[in-house]
């Protein structure tokens, strides 16, 4: 007997598609595991790499199709809102909003957008414009594709390495939640002036004041019922025999959570990660991390896998004038990152090593760059080969910073260590 699984976008795909799909990507993310390894690399590069090897760029041209879009793209989404879920079970709450982690979110928002701008308005020629372009809101949403990062990355280093409750992590993911709602800002600010009639206030303050009414309503909501409901369904189930009743209902929440903040315009990531948060100080909080560690080393993997299928390599190849602004704009996406978010975090009191973690966790761009280049695609502002040079920029700066993050947070153990003195140098070690 067969059946069909409704799945998002409208379309009905069959139930042996869906676990031969998972059978594949599961196995590849293995493989790649026990590869990248051997070059003492993050998991995550060899994921995102193997993503690139079997892009449908590369694969269509001997014939091959190994994957559905669609089944990925939700597989991925699973992995992504189980990791921030993870994240946000070693994260207060209340030390997301601090004044250091705005202005480290702020100056990782505008240097990027400035340099991208003038980078792009300088470099990119007139046929790489959109119909509806002009020379200005081209570089305009140029620049805006450089200002979010990737809050999956950074969070995955930080698990992997056991520092998710250091200073470093904690002002990384603060300000990557502030630097996800001022992209989102500078999204709309740009679609607002490639529009006939230009900038409109409303839409601005509208973006603004939508975010903050999401993030007060979603962590009351979470202090004074959600998390009360979930402790006495625990305390309940073990009576009765039925064992994960409040982790059930916790991921219930997050998945609630990720689907408003995605329907409000912000990511669905934003929304696991404020779930996870408001979880962490209960006395669940070592039960929920196993369960949902389970389930994120399960999909976790397919996030990054699909961040190098993304790439189109022959898009890229066959505009070979845009090599140079490539390789500039990539230097840009790097160095403003890095510039703009380690010296605020200086200024705020933090240690070099642990700013110069801060700016490399920072670099990685992820889903809202992605979002906004689509954006500009779809809008007619840019044509598909500047589309597919900022989509590969993307992914090679989500790639090349990995590395240097992680000698970053291991200098910071290291700094810790001789700060209080002889001690054992075990910890140093697991984090290598």
């Amino acid at each position: 007997m067969s059946y069909s699984l409704p799945l998002f976008p409208h379309a009905m795909v069959e139930a042996t598609e869906v676990f031969l799909q998972l059978s594949l990507l599961l196995v590849i993310a293995v493989v790649s595991h026990f590869v990248i390894r051997q070059f003492r690399q993050p998991t995550i590069v060899g994921e995102i790499l193997i993503g690139i090897v079997l892009a449908p760029s590369v694969l269509s041209a001997v014939g091959i199709t190994l994957f559905d879009h669609d089944l990925v793209s939700i597989f991925a989404a699973l992995g992504a809102i189980f990791l921030l879920f993870l994240v946000g079970l070693e994260s207060d709450i209340r030390a997301i909003y601090t004044r250091k982690n705005f202005l480290v979110a702020l100056g990782g928002v505008l240097l990027p957008l400035v340099f991208g701008f003038l980078v792009a308005y300088v470099m990119v020629p007139d046929s790489a414009h959109g119909p509806t372009a002009t020379q200005f809101t081209m570089a305009m949403f140029v620049g805006a594709t450089l200002v979010a990062t990737s809050t999956a990355i950074a969070a995955s280093m930080l698990l992997e390495m056991g520092l998710l409750r250091e200073r470093v992590a904690r002002t990384i993911m603060g300000a990557v939640i502030v630097d996800d709602v001022l992209g989102l800002l500078v999204l709309s600010i740009v679609v607002e002036m490639s529009q006939p009639g230009g900038l409109d206030p409303t839409s601005i303050a509208l973006v603004l004041a939508v975010s903050a009414i999401f993030l007060v309503v979603a962590i009351s909501m979470g202090v004074f019922f959600f998390r009360r409901i979930v402790v006495r369904l625990q305390e309940a189930g073990d009576r009765l025999g039925v064992k994960h009743g409040g982790f059930i209902f916790a991921m219930a929440v997050t998945f609630l959570y990720a689907f408003v903040a995605e329907a409000i315009g912000l990511s669905a990531i934003v929304g696991a990660f404020v779930a996870g948060a408001l979880f962490a100080s209960t006395p669940l909080r070592e039960e929920f991390t196993e369960g949902a560690g389970y389930l994120g080393a399960v999909f976790t993997p397919i996030f990054f896998i699909s961040i190098g299928l993304l790439v189109n390599l022959g898009a890229a190849a066959a505009v070979p004038e845009f090599l140079p602004f490539a390789l500039v704009l990539t230097a840009v996406a790097i160095a403003t990152k890095v510039v703009g978010c380690a010296v605020p975090a200086r200024l705020g009191k933090m240690t070099k090593q642990e700013s110069l973690a801060v700016g490399w966790g920072m670099v990685p761009r992820g889903e809202v760059g992605l979002i906004v280049a689509l954006t500009a695609l779809t809008a007619g502002v840019i044509g598909d080969g500047l589309f597919s040079v900022i989509v590969l920029v993307m992914i090679v700066v989500s790639i090349l910073p990995v590395p240097l993050f992680k000698r970053a947070l291991v200098a910071v153990v290291r700094e810790r260590e001789a700060a209080r003195g002889p001690t054992t140098n075990q910890e140093t070690a697991d984090v290598r």
